[in-house]
């Protein structure tokens, strides 16, 4: 609590903030059509770029450990042309309080 009057900080209590985890999982990507087989390679490539884990199985790639943020930009850039699946999740916490 902050004190005007004597210009000073009384009970702190600085307490560490623990984050929540956040969600992350794994998301495939495959082409909707053979027309946008390129895509599928710009999509490797722009998850590459951001140092995502990425396997090529049978005309699906699969991009590992994503978070919701990467999977939401990855489906506005390719959502168009790849057929996107993602699942995400969040551990529970370890304890409760």
């Amino acid at each position: 609590m902050y004190d005007c009057q004597e210009d000073r900080y009384t009970e702190f209590n600085a307490a560490p903030h623990t984050a929540t985890p956040a969600l992350r999982g794994k998301l495939t990507a495959r082409v909707l059509d053979s027309a946008h087989k390129a895509r599928l390679t710009e999509l490797a490539a722009y998850a590459t770029e951001r140092q995502l884990d990425i396997s090529l199985q049978q005309g699906t790639l699969g991009i590992d450990d994503l978070t919701l943020t990467e999977a939401l930009n990855i489906n506005a850039r390719f959502g168009n042309e790849l057929i996107i699946s993602c699942h995400l999740r969040c551990d529970p916490p370890a304890h409760f309080d």
